[in-house]
């Protein structure tokens, strides 16, 4: 993350750092958070088209399984400037049980005659059920917070549909009373949605985990799919892990971090990751674990064993290093 130093941060993180350093790093079939669980997931893959998010994070959610065609319709805040219009998500903006409901019956009753129907089952999260396959490709709400949403707009032969949906959307609610009432709370508007990760729930199939610990929605959602359980974050439950188990974690804490644009907060998390960084070496130390392979969902991994943690000869370097070299 360019920037600390002239901030005055200085991550300090020296397990974290001795495990990038011993690791060999290889590719890895993701490039993102979403295709990296869909990967490590063993997800047959689909050519020309989303991820499917939306139907198996909505599952995590208690949607019920079905066939149906859904999209996440993200919540957001969009904020024109002289020459842009730049998104702002829904962490950003504590939406209100009562903000969602209004937005989401206006919504629903607006495109009623077209059969598109949004679920909210939590203010921050919006589920748009279609009757049809639209042909169009969309880009995850991660890769947009804080940027302009023009190159993140919809793809495809049915691209200027989609994008005229996206303005339509926002003149729906501008006039929304819930969003009069934001402003005059001075909290910012909820005035637009944003589509991406569509398809519908991936047929069953086997992927090679005793068990998946996470707490976001896609891996939970994945982890029902494919009959695995999943339990909490718990760096406590990771220490009784039994030799030979082959166990998924995911930490996608310093992520937020970054999307926010929150120096600060990033070291914060790295402080709290290398507790897990910690634990991780000893546990290899110790025999528990055999290899750790560590994926920053950039498009590579870091694959540790425990013979690496005895090349002495690779020295650590600082971990701030390792983000300006991406």
């Amino acid at each position: 993350m360019p920037g600390l130093a002239e901030l005055g941060l200085k991550p300090v993180a020296p397990a974290v750092e001795m495990l990038l350093a011993r690791a060999d790093v290889t590719e890895s079939g993701g490039h993102s958070f979403e295709s990296t669980l869909f990967d490590l997931f063993a997800v047959p893959k689909r050519e020309s088209s989303d991820l499917p998010s939306a139907a198996v994070s909505r599952l995590a959610e208690g949607g019920e399984k079905d066939d149906a065609f859904w999209l996440h319709a993200d919540p957001v805040f969009l904020k024109p400037t002289a020459d842009r219009l730049l998104l702002f998500d829904a962490e950003m903006l504590d939406i209100r049980p009562a903000d969602a409901d209004e937005l989401v019956a206006l919504f629903n009753q607006h495109f009623s005659q077209d059969g598109w129907h949004i679920e909210a089952p939590h203010p921050n999260h919006w589920y748009l059920r279609l009757p049809t396959t639209p042909v169009v490709n969309t880009s995850p709400l991660a890769d947009v917070i804080g940027r302009n949403i023009d190159p993140y707009l919809p793809s495809g032969e049915e691209a200027s549909r989609w994008r005229s949906v996206l303005n339509e959307v926002q003149m729906l609610f501008h006039s929304a009373a819930s969003n009069m009432q934001r402003e005059a709370a001075h909290l910012l508007p909820v005035n637009g949605i944003w589509l991406s990760g569509g398809g519908c729930l991936p047929e069953r199939w086997k992927a090679d985990f005793s068990a998946v610990m996470a707490d976001d929605l896609l891996s939970q959602g994945l982890s029902q799919l494919s009959e695995i359980e999943c339990h909490a974050l718990s760096l406590d439950a990771l220490t009784q892990q039994h030799e030979g188990d082959a166990y998924l974690v995911v930490y996608p804490s310093l992520l937020r971090t970054v999307l926010a644009a929150d120096p600060q907060s990033w070291v914060d998390r790295l402080d709290e990751f290398e507790r897990w960084a910690v634990a991780l070496q000893r546990m290899l130390q110790k025999k528990q674990i055999e290899r750790l392979s560590l994926y920053p969902c950039d498009g590579q991994v870091f694959q540790i064993e425990r013979r690496g943690l005895r090349r002495f000869w690779k020295s650590r370097s600082p971990v701030s290093e390792y983000l300006l070299s991406r």
